[in-house]
C-alpha cells in the first residue's frame, strides 16, 4: 500500500512528507521510501506556534483564545495537505492513504498512580481538511487511544522500530535526534512486551532555540554542529543542566516544550550569562547535555545505536555522543545511521507513521504498552474518509 506519512516534530521547523510503500512480507512488515520532501513552516506560522507555546508558561498571559487555537489548527491542516500534495505530485504516484502525526502543541502531564505520567495532547493539523484537499483517506490523532488505555500516548515510533529494526543477532538502541531525543531499546530476541522506549531529554530543541535567539542573522539550527565546535563546554553550567528532575525520572516517560521549551531556555541562558559563558560555549554545553543524557539513559549490553532525525547531521553532537559512550561503557556500542537499514535519517519518523496508518486501517494494534505505559494493546488512529474511502475499504476486505 502506498501511504504518505506526515509529521512535524517538537522543533516546529516544518513538515516531513514521506511517500512510503508499506507491505506485509512473510509475516513481517516492510517499508520502502518512494519520495520524500521537507516543507518548512512559513515564518508567520512558526511564530504563531511559538506564541501559543509561550502563552502556556506561568510567566506569560493565559492560553490563547479558543478561536485562535481553532484557526491555527486549520492553518496547520492546510500546510499538511499542501505537503502531502507536493510529495504526491513530485512522485507521480497516487497513495491510498495519508497518515498524519500532526503538530503536537500541548501536553498535560499528570501522575495517575498506575504509570509515572499520563499525557493528554493537543494535536493540530485538521485531518478532515487533509482528506478533503487531497481526496485521500487520512488516519490521524494516533496518541489518544493509547492515553485512553492508561498510557502516555508516546513514544509511538517504538512500534515501527520493533517491526523494522529488531535483530536476532544484536541488541539495538534506536535513537531519534529530533527536538526531543527518544530511544527504543530492543534487546536480542526481545518480544514486544520487553521493548522499552522513552524520551531521554532535549535533542535539538535547546540548541535550536539558542541559534534562533542569540545569533544574527537568526539561524534555525546549528548546521553540522559548527557553532558548538567553536565553543567550550562549561562544566558548572552542564552540572546545573543535568540536575533537572526529568533525567532522574523513571521510564516510561516523555517530555517536550512544557519542560524544555522557551521558559527553561531563558532560565538556562541567564545562568550561562552569570557564569560568563559566550554564546558558542552555551551551544557547546547544550550539545554536550544532549550527548551525556542519551549515554546515561542506555543500559549495559547494547551492541549498536541506530541514529535518525535532524540531529544525525550534527557532527559535533555525534562526536560528543561517541565520547560519552566510551566514558560510560567498557565496550561502547557501534553507532550507525538508519540510512544503513533502508530508512533515511530525515524520513524515518514520517515513514514510521505511514506504517502505523497501515496497521490502523487494517484493524491491527499498533502500540507497544511496555513503551507507553498503556494497560493493553490498542488500534491507534482515527480514520477520516476521503474520496477514495470506499475503494480503499474494498481493497482491504478483498486482501
Amino acid at each position: 500500500m502506498l501511504i504518505v506519512g506526515l509529521i512535524s516534530g517538537t522543533s516546529l521547523d516544518g513538515i516531513d512528507a514521506a511517500l512510503t510503500e508499506v507491505a506485509e512480507e512473510r509475516g513481517g512488515l516492510s517499508c520502502k521510501l518512494r519520495e520524500f520532501s521537507t516543507i518548512p513552516y512559513s515564518a508567520e506560522l512558526q511564530a504563531s506556534l511559538f506564541a501559543l507555546l509561550d502563552a502556556r508558561t506561568p510567566a506569560a498571559p493565559a492560553l490563547a483564545a479558543l478561536r485562535d487555537v481553532c484557526a491555527l489548527n486549520f492553518a496547520i491542516g492546510e500546510e499538511f495537505a499542501r505537503a502531502a500534495q507536493r510529495v504526491i505530485v513530485s512522485s507521480g504516484l497516487q497513495p491510498q492513504l495519508i497518515a498524519s502525526h500532526g503538530q503536537t502543541l500541548y501536553h498535560l502531564v499528570q501522575p495517575d498512580g498506575r504509570t509515572p505520567f499520563v499525557r493528554s495532547t493537543l494535536q493540530m493539523g485538521e485531518p478532515a481538511l487533509i482528506a478533503q484537499r487531497t481526496g485521500v483517506t487520512c488516519v490521524a490523532d494516533f496518541r489518544v487511544a493509547d492515553v485512553a488505555a492508561g498510557g502516555q500516548g508516546a513514544p509511538l515510533v517504538a512500534y515501527a522500530d520493533y517491526e523494522l529494526l529488531r535483530s536476532p543477532a544484536e541488541s539495538r538502541a534506536l535513537l531519534n535526534l529530533g527536538g526531543i531525543a527518544n530511544v527504543t531499546l530492543i534487546m536480542t530476541r526481545a518480544n514486544p512486551e520487553r521493548v522499552a522506549a522513552f524520551d531521554t531529554g532535549p535533542g535539538n530543541m535547546l540548541i535550536d532555540l539558542a541559534m534562533r535567539s542569540l545569533f544574527v542573522p537568526h539561524q534555525r539550527f546549528d548546521r553540522n554542529g559548527e557553532i558548538a565546535s567553536q565553543g567550550t563546554v562549561n562544566d558548572a553550567l552542564l552540572e546545573w543542566l543535568l540536575a533537572h528532575p526529568y533525567f532522574a525520572r523513571p521510564a516510561p516517560k516523555t517530555t517536550g516544550h512544557e519542560e524544555f521549551g522557551s521558559q527553561y531556555f531563558g532560565t538556562a541562558w541567564s545562568k550561562a550569562e552569570a557564569l560568563g559563558c559566550a554564546r558558542e560555549d552555551f551551544v557547546a554545553t547544550l550539545t554536550q547535555l544532549t550527548a551525556r543524557t542519551i549515554a546515561a539513559a542506555l543500559p549495559e549490553g547494547i551492541d549498536r545505536i541506530v541514529v535518525s532525525g535532524g540531529g544525525a547531521h550534527n557532527a559535533t553532537l555525534l562526536r560528543m555522543l561517541a565520547d560519552a559512550l566510551r566514558e560510560r561503557f567498557r565496550q561502547a556500542p557501534v553507532v550507525s545511521l538508519s540510512d544503513d537499514f533502508g530508512l533515511p535519517v530525515d524520513a524515518k519518523e514520517a515513514m514510521a507513521f505511514a506504517l502505523l496508518g497501515f496497521q490502523a486501517v487494517r484493524g491491527e494494534s499498533n502500540n507497544l504498552p511496555a513503551s507507553t505505559g498503556a494497560k493493553n494493546r490498542v488500534v491507534l488512529g482515527k480514520i477520516v474518509p476521503g474520496a477514495n474511502y470506499r475503494t480503499l475499504m474494498q481493497s482491504l476486505w478483498q486482501s
